[in-house]
């Protein structure tokens, strides 16, 4: 009912609106700035200016944000009621679920365990199931609650002080087995968490406390597994120990971890679950370290079905050693779906091309040359063909538009954008359209588009799998700012638009989970550097200035032309500096020359690959949007000249004094 009283009171708003010829974008814009003034008024304790203010919002689309601030501001004053009330009338938006989270972190702190009971829904927060356990148990469904806690408590890292007491509980009764503890040690062991394994040690018997210690010693020196009287004795976990060990020292070197392995082997029964898991990891290593023997260790390897992983890894280290008709058979040996994928088949008709077969290969090219794509301009590039660089706009239904445009949540999304509060924006926009089937989500992307949200409209358009809009999906934002920078920098435009949108795809906030910040992703540390260098000193509250388009831009491109020239001003190598940083790229160059798409293809992080062929790939897609005629893919891959080992670490050397003189 709430909703349609909502719809009923917009749609006589605005046929009052069209009767006193009033334009509706004024009203909003009168609404918006009485919002503004509210919010302002309820911050400042002005309580009757802000009822007064609230009174003539309650058809405007944000009203409901005011409502929750009002609660949130005295959420410890607040009756059960009037908050359930609030999620029963706002449950289609972002606010039901923050305002039932801090309701009920609010009756935890107070001990309200059977209101709690009452408004708990399933949870991602540990803390929160946590309350949720103790509330059952103090509410008389004490085996209820403890029946549920070892899947909480068996994780790999500490958890929050919040289950410290239904932990308790569960343990005082008992539940905390021997083997419980074991299962845990191994989830911390193996995730690095020694502080905490050391603590679960003291849960065990004085006998089991030493296994204990020997899996810690193993973990700081894994050469200890080749001590047979250590391990002569039998134990459950015996073999686990030495296994962790193998994989301790696969990380720091391949080769002693497949010696110490050809030694255990002999002295110990391995289980068949145990061996191919070890020898996929010394795959791995001998690969990172491109051992001598890694193309014949995995020539023995029989792979699992489902490991797609090393599968594709073998023959990328093929591939690194040149080694082309081992590349072929196992490029013949991958399942169909993999081996039918533009980038393997380019990589089939490459290494046909190489081992003679042209004609083989050329049919292959043609048909991979179709594709708009990384692999499709490769393809191309070799038979010398146009690149296809088709833009088929998407056509929407009109009324099916004008239906998404009414919706609360759309209206309230639209009204965040314009208010530049763009991460309630972004809540709401997902989950409005959360459930939309394809014609929807294509409808609100080109609204978004509308609005200036490329973001929302390049990532909706995304889950409908239509690429061909290439006006919705590469899109001229900030185009102003770029074109300057490139200018000043002197980088090309088209590159340094492609690096924005495959960094940020132009949400100015954007925030990485590294600390990356706004369009260009800068690290705080790394816009320091290049603002003393740019200003001669580094800038005051630059977390929040790199937010700042402009500033980011700046910075970005500042530091994307330093990474070019110190590494020859090779775009490719510069894009994937820009990505893993130059010391990484330094590191991985080869000892000889090496075509570059071949490079790419061997670097070793998977994140870095892909950056590299969405970059690559959107630069020639952006050349074509600035109106320009894109040059070549190969063009832009020239050679990547080969290094000795000793000048890389040299190499590395110097670019450490240098950052650290």
């Amino acid at each position: 009912m709430a909703h349609y009283y909502r719809q009923l009171v917009w749609i006589v708003t605005s046929l009052l609106l069209i009767l006193s010829n009033a334009d509706g974008s004024d009203l909003l814009s009168t609404q918006r700035t009485t919002f503004v003034a509210a919010e302002k008024a309820l911050s400042q304790g002005k309580l009757s200016r802000y009822r007064k203010l609230r009174a003539s919002l309650k058809a405007y689309p944000l009203y409901p944000y005011l409502e929750y601030s009002e609660l949130r501001r005295r959420l410890h004053k607040q009756k059960k009621e009037r908050i359930q009330h609030f999620l029963t009338r706002y449950a289609d938006t972002p606010l039901a679920t923050q305002l039932r989270n801090a309701w009920l972190d609010h009756l935890a702190k107070r001990g309200r365990w059977q209101t709690y009971l009452e408004f708990y829904t399933p949870s991602q927060s540990v803390t929160r199931q946590c309350h949720y356990l103790r509330a059952l148990y103090k509410n008389g469904k004490k085996q209820e609650a403890l029946d549920q806690v070892a899947a909480l408590w068996l994780y790999k890292k500490s958890r929050p002080k919040a289950c410290d007491p239904i932990f308790k509980a569960w343990q005082d009764a008992g539940m905390q087995t021997e083997e419980l503890t074991w299962q845990r040690i191994q989830l911390t062991m193996e995730a690095r968490q020694t502080h905490l394994a050391k603590y679960l040690r003291k849960s065990l018997p004085a006998n089991e406390q030493r296994w204990v210690d020997r899996w810690l010693r193993v973990h700081r020196k894994p050469q200890l597994i080749l001590s047979s009287k250590t391990f002569s004795r039998e134990h459950p976990y015996r073999n686990t120990i030495l296994l962790h060990g193998i994989k301790r020292l696969a990380r720091r070197d391949a080769t002693a971890a497949l010696h110490a392995w050809k030694l255990l082997q002999q002295r110990y029964t391995f289980s068949a679950e145990q061996k191919p898991k070890i020898k996929r990891t010394l795959a791995f290593a001998l690969i990172r370290d491109k051992h001598p023997e890694r193309l014949a260790f995995l020539a023995q390897i029989v792979l699992a079905v489902d490991d797609d992983s090393l599968r594709e890894r073998r023959i990328r280290a093929a591939l690194d050693a040149g080694n082309w008709p081992m590349a072929l058979v196992w490029l013949n040996a991958l399942p169909e779906p993999q081996r039918t994928s533009e980038g393997w088949m380019y990589w089939q008709a490459r290494t046909l091309d190489e081992l003679g077969r042209t004609a083989e290969a050329q049919q292959i090219f043609s048909k991979v040359a179709r594709e708009r794509s990384y692999y499709g301009f490769l393809a191309a590039d070799q038979l010398g063909t146009p690149y296809h660089l088709a833009n088929i706009p998407l056509k929407v239904d009109r009324s099916l538009q004008q239906k998404i445009m009414a919706q609360d949540a759309i209206k309230r999304a639209q009204e965040l954008h314009t208010l530049g509060r763009l991460i309630e924006a972004r809540r709401e926009w997902e989950l409005a359209t959360k459930d939309m089937d394809q014609d929807e989500l294509q409808a609100a992307a080109k609204l978004a588009e509308s609005w200036g949200w490329h973001d929302r409209a390049i990532f909706s358009l995304a889950r409908t799998g239509y690429w061909d809009d290439l006006d919705l999906r590469f899109p001229l934002k900030y185009k102003a700012h770029i074109e300057k920078q490139a200018n000043s920098n002197r980088l090309d435009t088209a590159w340094l638009f492609a690096v924005v949108r495959q960094e940020s795809a132009f949400i100015p906030d954007a925030r990485s989970g590294a600390g990356a910040l706004g369009l260009m992703q800068l690290m705080p540390r790394t816009a320091r550097q290049v603002s003393r260098r740019l200003h001669g000193r580094s800038l005051r509250s630059l977390s929040s200035l790199l937010l700042e388009p402009e500033l980011n831009i700046q910075l970005g491109s500042t530091y994307l032309r330093q990474v070019f020239d110190r590494l020859d001003r090779h775009q490719v190598l510069a894009t994937a500096a820009y990505n893993a940083g130059p010391r990484r790229v330094k590191r991985w160059l080869p000892e000889n020359d090496m075509p570059a798409d071949l490079w790419v293809e061997t670097v070793p992080f998977k994140e870095t690959r892909i950056y590299l062929q969405r970059v690559l790939s959107y630069t020639i897609i952006y050349e074509q949007q600035l109106g320009h005629k894109p040059k070549r893919l190969a063009y832009r891959m020239p050679l990547v000249k080969g290094v000795s080992e000793d000048l890389k670490r040299r190499q590395t050397i110097q670019t450490a004094q240098n950052q650290n003189p």
